[in-house]
């Protein structure tokens, strides 16, 4: 299993945001978390990118304890993570080619040759060759989420996160996003979205999780769910 996580719970004073999580992630399956909002899942994917730390539980990446790691391997173990952020967090003082270059070069320390090659292979992916020299604010929401997912995969990541990637987008952007994750699940990367859209995580999901009050209320495979939308609407009473 790619992803795990067991009892994972987070408080923030007299506040319990996340509460005994527990599920798992494969290669090649899209798994999307729903749920009203200050259910806890946001933080619960921060937990998971380690932008916040438990209080309780543990992460396992690719079998191994985050929380016995040391940190050789817990930096190891997060390198084969790639977080794709709400606000797309792209460098806007960098161009395109600059933004996927950056970690390649400064982290791996790969040889231009090879990065340049992977640079190019990337855009083709998600359809924006002809920007690689442009500056992300010359970009619409649509093209700047698909240059983070670019560089996202720079690092060949084994599994992705997304935080809310549908909320400033427009259709056309949304339909173009689940081509992409579509292609990325044939090619086995474990993906786990955080999402509002419905729509969206009917379209690209294998798995849907329902958090509501901090912890996971309802888990399903998605070609087992009917009356999809009702199931959504009870939960939310």
């Amino acid at each position: 299993m790619l992803l795990e996580t067991k009892n994972l719970s987070k408080n923030f004073k007299q506040v319990q945001a996340v509460k005994d999580v527990s599920f798992g992630l494969d290669a090649g399956e899209v798994l999307s978390i729903i749920g009203p909002s200050g259910s806890g899942k946001s933080t619960l994917l921060k937990l998971i990118a380690n932008l916040e730390q438990p209080t309780e539980g543990d992460i396992y990446i690719s079998g191994q304890s985050i929380q016995s790691a040391d940190k050789k391997t817990k930096r190891a173990l997060y390198q084969s993570m790639g977080f794709i952020f709400q606000d797309f967090a792209l460098f806007e003082h960098l161009t395109v080619k600059e933004n996927l270059e950056l970690a390649p070069k400064l982290v791996y320390k790969k040889n231009q040759d090879s990065i340049s090659k992977e640079t190019n292979r990337l855009l083709k992916l998600v359809g924006l060759e002809d920007k690689i020299d442009a500056y992300p604010i010359t970009l619409s929401g649509g093209q700047k989420q698909r240059i983070a997912i670019a560089r996202a995969l720079a690092t060949s990541p084994k599994i992705l996160l997304f935080d809310e990637p549908t909320s400033a987008l427009d259709v056309k952007s949304i339909d173009d996003l689940v081509d992409i994750i579509l292609k990325l699940k044939k090619a086995q990367i474990g993906i786990l979205i955080v999402t509002h859209d419905l729509r969206f995580a009917k379209l690209v999901s294998s798995r849907l999780l329902f958090m509501k009050n901090s912890s996971i209320i309802f888990s399903e495979n998605i070609q087992n769910i009917e009356n999809f939308e009702q199931i959504f609407d009870d939960f939310l009473k």
